[in-house]
């Protein structure tokens, strides 16, 4: 493998071999994960809300500039872009969050799911890892996973994810340099699996075409997540979902009394998935 390029896996691959290959990289692109049939179906049901789209405006001037001025963003995609539950609860990605997060977490909760789609003339992110949301945690272990799935042909110039290979092992004021960060050729359907404690950032967009892609992460089940699911989706479409979906979302009992551990997220003392039918 060159240096400059992370390990790319085929569309077949399994939850452990990207665990595998992110335990050694802190990254690795998965080819085709995403199947042509799913990628135009969430696609079309995208197109509409991006239409509408204002911009970014989430109250602070500091969050704006890092999430990107000229990037539209979306959450709230269960109830929008319904083909995301596929997507969500898909055997890899979950495979790969509860292998990466038993150490410091008997289960897993969605982080976020998020339509990322940066502009011509948007500006680089700084490097960053995930994990930084949650400053204090202090954790020796990752708090999360996230995967970057291009919904369409991603290139170095349209602001491809930039990542640095390697650095989940580093110290945590360690620099990056530039022959150290890797940007993400990504082919449409195929997706970037990357830990939280891995440097990475969105590139620039210095050509004339958005970029579009889809960032899915999960995070430990007893953190407050990024997307505050809860506000976005009415309960009768949560009844509707999959159970698996539903826990995902957080309405699950949090139960880590195997690990001498508590309870969280009790509804009434009680599990709240007794809610649903």
């Amino acid at each position: 493998m060159n240096p400059k390029e992370l390990q790319r896996l085929p569309s077949d691959c399994t939850a452990d071999d990207i665990t595998e290959v992110n335990e050694r990289d802190g990254g690795v692109i998965v080819d085709g994960w995403l199947s042509p049939g799913l990628l135009q179906q969430l696609n079309t049901e995208l197109e509409p809300w991006l239409a509408r789209h204002q911009g970014t405006d989430s109250g602070s001037a500091a969050s704006d500039s890092f999430l990107g001025k000229k990037t539209r963003r979306l959450q709230g995609l269960t109830v929008k872009a319904p083909t995301f539950v596929k997507i969500m609860i898909d055997d890899r990605i979950m495979g790969f969050a509860e292998r990466v997060l038993a150490p410091i977490g008997p289960s897993i909760i969605l982080n976020n799911g998020e339509i990322i789609d940066i502009g011509p003339g948007e500006s680089a992110q700084p490097m960053h890892r995930d994990d930084d949301a949650w400053n204090f945690a202090n954790a020796a272990d990752p708090l999360m996973i996230n995967t970057i799935a291009a919904l369409v042909d991603i290139t170095p110039d349209m602001g491809a994810t930039l990542v640095v290979p390697g650095s989940h092992r580093w110290e945590p004021n360690r620099l990056a340099t530039e022959d150290e960060i890797v940007s993400c050729d990504l082919p449409a359907g195929s997706t970037l699996f990357f830990r939280g404690d891995t440097l990475h950032a969105g590139g620039a967009n210095r050509s004339t075409k958005r970029r579009r892609a889809l960032s899915t992460g999960i995070c430990c089940g007893w953190l407050r997540p990024v997307e505050n699911s809860y506000t976005t989706l009415p309960i009768e479409v949560v009844n509707c979902l999959p159970r698996r979906a539903q826990a995902l979302l957080g309405y699950a009992l949090y139960d880590a009394s195997k690990v001498g551990g508590g309870y969280l997220g009790y509804h009434d003392m009680g599990d709240p998935m007794k809610l649903f039918t």
